[in-house]
């Protein structure tokens, strides 16, 4: 059968286009750039900077201080000096305790993190390129709270929502080995397959059955979207977009029938919960992101794809073949309640591209009304990138695509010198999420913010772990 398949006019079509694609990008003057690393140049330029020597004046004070006072002998062995337990915490339950409990979470993690370093001197903080862009996102937020037309809400949105980018700096300072790294993987997805199991038990058992997110003349037959702990469904699929890809690379990564088994369920039962949220633009954006993971994995899997697209119109329930078909029909009133929105969205940033009009919902909704189409009430723009510019104005923008580039810079250097699955997995489900974006604004939940910026830290932490692993083979093998 693989014989066949091989000397196939589809297979060799395909091939042959890949490998014109990998010659081109192997020989792009910009790719070659994108991937090109001058760390060692970049961390001397931040070691000599006057933000550098403030920081370690002032970590410096903090650790006489603690040496004085012997907090050192005091913490020593103790769960407040391992943020890495704070933060398999945050990890495992930020799906299923309410905002303010994770928040708690999120602070204790960062605290232990300083007192970590204020009371180990041998402790570094790690230095990337990202760092100054997640800074520099923290201060556009500031800014925004600051200029903002409702300050006071502002004000808690913004240190929640900080509290919440800086986990990333707790995570990334506490994964420093690759066993740690695996441990917060499998947190990850195990904590996210209890989320779906609860979600699929709720689409199939729940005695309240909600119309709220459904064109009711056109979906008769769909009774329930399930949203889990989410409170809705495209936020529920917001999150299952960055775990399902990370899944599908360990069953390629990991060794073992049963390990892959296993793995083989989880991945089926996040699935089978995307599925049930119904969310279109949840849909779209897993295929990307698997798209993106199957080709990463191996070419081949092109070929395959074209034939499940092919064969899935014949194979696939009329519910879901109905509502993925029913994308852009703007006779649906979700479509053209969103592209209203967008259109007026679009005009109030005719006047607001420069500024934004400030941090929060309460903020979009005193100045959206006045720029709304045919009079449509709506809590934000419905799209990520235009919510950025409508709060932040276009430096939020900027800021947030910089976070991106590095990101991606970042991993795909490490992916180039190590094949890392893994790292894949994380990368494509950022590109499902990215997607999605299009379509929503994907960061209406604050627990879904704190998922991104994990998921951010998770793929910076592997992409350094990939590093590392390669100077080693390189100088020991």
């Amino acid at each position: 059968m693989d014989k066949i398949i091989k000397e196939s006019f589809i297979y060799k079509i395909i091939i042959s286009i890949s490998n014109w694609l990998s010659k081109i990008c192997s020989n792009s003057l910009l790719v070659n750039i994108f991937l090109s690393e001058n760390k060692e140049k970049r961390e001397k330029i931040y070691k000599n900077s006057i933000i550098s020597k403030i920081f370690d004046t002032v970590l410096s004070f903090f650790r006489k201080l603690a040496k004085k006072i012997k907090l050192d002998k005091l913490l020593e062995n103790s769960i407040f000096v391992k943020p890495i337990i704070w933060v398999t915490l945050v990890v495992a339950l930020t799906p299923f305790l309410p905002t303010m409990a994770v928040l708690l979470l999120v602070l204790l993690s960062l605290g232990t993190l300083f007192l970590k370093a204020i009371t180990q001197e041998d402790f570094e903080f790690k230095y990337s390129n990202m760092n100054i862009w997640i800074l520099l996102f923290v201060l556009v937020y500031l800014f925004s709270a600051v200029t903002s037309i409702s300050m006071s809400e502002s004000r808690n949105i913004f240190m929640l929502i900080t509290a919440f980018i800086l986990f990333y700096f707790a995570l990334i300072n506490s994964v420093d080995t690759k066993s740690k790294m695996k441990m917060l993987i499998y947190v990850f997805i195990i904590s996210a397959t209890c989320a779906s199991i609860y979600g699929i038990y709720q689409y199939h058992f729940s005695d309240v059955y909600s119309q709220a997110w459904i064109d009711e003349t056109k979906f008769e037959d769909i009774r329930m979207r399930a949203y889990s702990t989410f409170e809705n469904p495209n936020v529920f699929g917001e999150y299952l977009i960055m775990v399902i890809p990370i899944i599908a690379a360990l069953i390629f990564e990991e060794k073992g029938f049963m390990k892959k088994l296993g793995l083989f369920w989880l991945f089926a039962i996040n699935c089978l919960a995307l599925i049930y949220t119904f969310s279109r633009g949840c849909w779209l954006g897993i295929i990307l992101a698997i798209a993106i993971l199957a080709i990463m994995i191996d070419r081949r899997f092109i070929l395959l794809g074209v034939i499940a697209l092919l064969i899935s119109p014949f194979v696939l329930p009329d519910t879901i073949i109905n509502r993925f078909m029913s994308i852009g029909d703007m006779t649906d009133s979700s479509t053209s309640y969103r592209v209203y929105i967008w259109f007026g969205t679009i005009a109030m940033l005719k006047d607001y591209w420069l500024s934004g009009v400030g941090l929060g919902i309460t903020s979009f909704n005193r100045v959206y009304p006045i720029y709304s189409y045919s009079g449509i009430v709506a809590p934000h723009s419905h799209n990520l990138y235009l919510q950025l510019m409508a709060e932040h104005g276009i430096a939020g923008l900027i800021v947030f695509v910089g976070i991106i580039y590095n990101f991606y810079k970042e991993t795909a250097i490490a992916i180039s010198k190590k094949k890392n699955l893994v790292l894949a997995g994380i990368i494509s489900g950022m590109a499902g999420f990215l997607l999605e974006g299009m379509f929503d604004y994907t960061w209406y939940n604050y627990r879904v913010i704190l998922i991104f910026w994990t998921v951010i830290a998770l793929g910076y932490a592997e992409s350094e772990i990939c590093k590392k692993e390669e100077w080693k083979e390189m100088y020991y093998d």
